[in-house]
């Protein structure tokens, strides 16, 4: 066996380690099917107590990377209405689809959370109001369930802490496979002192 024969046998199980360690993964989220005509998306809260957890969470999917807006707007000339529902579980989302296309969707979220679980919560409403479905098999925003005050696949915050990174690279990866894109860097704390 030559040198160069014998360097090659050395060196492919290490190129195979590496190519292995260093693949992307693969994105795990899930759509719902649809998406909207466009990339601005007018909401209206009318939920004056939960001003700051609506404007934070789409403020989280405006600056995330995707090529999509949430705009605050009057009512009359929104397209997503949130607001307090009789539902049971701390938020949902109700879309109205005609061909395949969003062009309408009503947020009902809970009274009676504090601030920062309302962000998280309607962080996750705003990710079905794009087109994304629950995600179980990572931790993202698009866990089905919030666990107290983290999604359910997530680390929980520290005691007096919160989860101030309100969505995870699944999330966008999903949002920007809709409405094109990049998925910007995670930067700041992942939990935030209240």
């Amino acid at each position: 066996m030559s040198h160069a024969e014998t360097d090659l046998m050395r060196a492919t199980p290490v190129a195979l380690l590496l190519a292995v360690v260093f693949v992307p993964a693969a994105g795990a989220y899930r759509l719902e099917g649809g998406r909207w005509p466009t990339t601005t998306i007018r909401y209206y809260n009318e939920v004056p107590a939960y001003t700051w957890a609506v404007d934070t969470a789409a403020f989280a999917w405006n600056s995330s990377g995707a090529r999509v807006q949430f705009l605050r707007s009057p009512r009359k000339t929104a397209d997503v209405l949130v607001g307090i529902r009789w539902f049971k579980v701390a938020g949902e989302a109700h879309l109205h689809r005609l061909n395949g296309r969003i062009f309408r969707a009503e947020v009902g979220i809970r009274s009676g959370e504090d601030r920062y679980t309302m962000a998280l919560v309607t962080a996750h409403e705003f990710g079905h109001v794009l087109g994304l479905d629950h995600e179980n098999g990572v931790c993202a925003t698009m866990n089905s369930s919030v666990v107290v005050n983290h999604p359910g696949r997530c680390a929980a915050p520290p005691a007096g802490m919160w989860v101030c990174r309100l969505l995870r690279a699944d999330d966008v990866r999903g949002a920007v496979s809709l409405y094109g894109g990049s998925v910007r860097p995670m930067r700041g704390p992942e939990f935030c002192s209240r």
